[in-house]
């Protein structure tokens, strides 16, 4: 086990009283689950000073404390770690506790609004395709080479601790690249420090998490922070490369700022770029433009925004010595991403599909898929989380007026919020375009319910789409976090429906 001493050897603005031969054996920032022999970091919440819970912390064998408040009591005996910043300082121990893995493998780090999740699966599989092991940490799931399991953090980049932590496991475990997704949240609290990223991926950009970000340019700032930590990342033999979306013109204000070399993607500008592009029920075609050459491809994940998302992992590949064949063996590879275009088939005579959109960008691109290849009418299911960006609320109501034939509001994680003034809010962005409660969409309560609606209504043809709880395994009503899955949901309510005799056309 490392001394305080030694965990300190690279930390500046730090002071410390106590012992600093006391031996750590883990970092905590929650005292819940300190363990004994632990370092506890109390840090600075939105609603609470962790310092509160450092006699907690110490009655569970924490052996030492940091804080940023001078004024803190720590019981005699006990090293107290002074801070600047208490986020930064859980970053900077995390990563001299677990020895800096991010400096033995090679990093992605994959940022942007919407797709994210995706895209680092498909550049896992570009790597892997090139015959290197990787892992990944994503919303939905953390992988190490062929292990996989769901990602319970609650965040989409997990903390420091974890971070740090995954990347020594697959250091240890001997992966070549670890891709990260890479949220605005983690890189605005520099969770993402000593990452050493050797690539850096940026998807597209709309409004999103601005009450905590503040403003769409405090936004942007705060996603280009990944591009900052490519450049600053130490070498690791391969080129650094930023990998960004052509059609997106938040990119050039990215490509103005960094350092690394750019590698631009798209289908209406890019070194790699897509044309003739065909969507497909299960997938789509289209013929790949490289600076290496050129080659028609196949994917069997759906959707224009799939083929951005399959652009940008390829661009990532091929800045690290791809070759076409290894590109086109990966594109066939993937069938799906969990909770992004998931299709939950129970022999119903109508499609179900799960998606993660949330934003109205994200709902806008998920319905302009699914409409041109739904038969009869399209049905939207969705919620707005509590406390997160109410001016999304009535947009989320006009995209989906605009675009599905029948949508039901219901609650996604209200938090504290009322979710049926959330619906309400929604439902006026609905009104405002000639919709009628009753006729053209319902507010319902409870989730379920909402869905066991939507599947008594649907006809043999017609597509209901659940949106924006996705992979999620979880809502968080008050500050209950219930159990919660929409793909689990919906195979139970149709194998109930069907065995009751309930689906119309099975």
């Amino acid at each position: 086990m490392p001394t305080l001493r030694e965990l300190l050897r690279n930390l500046s603005d730090v002071s410390v009283s106590g012992d600093q031969e006391t031996s750590v054996g883990g970092i905590a920032y929650d005292s819940r689950l300190v363990k004994p022999g632990d370092l506890f970091v109390a840090l600075l919440g939105y609603h609470t000073d962790g310092a509160v819970f450092i006699p907690d912390a110490l009655r569970r064998g924490a052996v030492a404390v940091a804080t940023q408040a001078p004024d803190v009591t720590v019981a005699d005996g006990i090293p107290h770690l002074l801070v600047k910043d208490t986020r930064q300082a859980l970053t900077e121990l995390a990563a001299s506790f677990y020895r800096y893995p991010g400096r033995q493998i090679r990093v992605v780090g994959v940022t942007g609004t919407d797709g994210k999740t995706t895209t680092t699966y498909l550049v896992s599989a570009a790597l892997e395709a090139m015959g290197f092991k990787t892992g990944f940490i994503t919303t939905a799931d953390v992988k190490v080479g062929d292990q996989i399991w769901r990602n319970d953090t609650q965040h989409t980049t997990p903390e420091p601790v974890e971070i740090q932590g995954l990347l020594r496991r697959m250091v240890d475990e001997g992966m070549d690249y670890a891709v990260v997704e890479s949220s605005s949240h983690a890189l605005a609290l520099n969770r993402l420090l000593h990452c050493e990223f050797d690539a850096a991926v940026f998807t597209n950009l709309s409004p999103e998490h601005l009450n905590f970000h503040g403003s769409m340019e405090g936004y942007l700032r705060d996603k280009m922070k990944l591009f900052s930590l490519l450049d600053q990342a130490m070498d690791k033999g391969v080129d650094k490369v930023a990998v960004l979306n052509a059609d997106d013109p938040h990119s050039h204000e990215i490509a103005a700022a960094t350092r690394s070399r750019v590698i631009w993607y798209g289908i209406d500008g890019g070194g790699v770029k897509a044309v003739n592009v065909q969507l497909l029920p299960n997938g789509s075609c289209f013929t790949l433009l490289t600076p290496h050459g050129v080659m028609d491809v196949e994917t069997r994940v759906t959707g224009r925004f799939n083929v951005y998302n399959w652009l940008a992992a390829a661009s990532v590949a091929l800045g690290h010595g791809a070759s076409l064949d290894q590109i086109q063996r990966a594109m066939l590879s993937v069938d799906s991403v969990p909770g992004r275009m998931q299709r939950i088939d129970e022999g119903q005579p109508f499609s179900v599909v799960v998606d993660f959109a949330h934003t109205p960008q994200a709902l806008e691109t998920v319905l302009g898929t699914l409409r041109p290849i739904t038969q009869g009418r399209l049905f939207v299911l969705f919620g707005m989380a509590g406390e997160r960006d109410p001016s999304n609320r009535p947009e989320q109501g006009r995209v989906a007026a605009r675009m599905a034939d029948f949508a039901l509001f219901t609650v996604d994680d209200p938090r504290f919020e009322d979710p049926m003034e959330i619906a309400e809010q929604v439902a006026e962005g609905a009104r405002s375009l000639g919709w009628r409660e009753g006729v053209d969409y319902l507010k319902v309560p409870d989730r379920e319910e909402a869905i066991r609606e939507a599947f008594r209504r649907a006809r043999p043809g017609d597509t209901v789409l659940l949106a924006g709880k996705g992979h999620e395994t979880r809502q968080v009503i008050g500050d209950q976090l219930l159990p919660w899955n929409d793909g689990e949901a919906a195979r139970r309510i149709l194998r109930e429906m069907r065995g009751a005799g309930f689906l119309k056309g099975s």
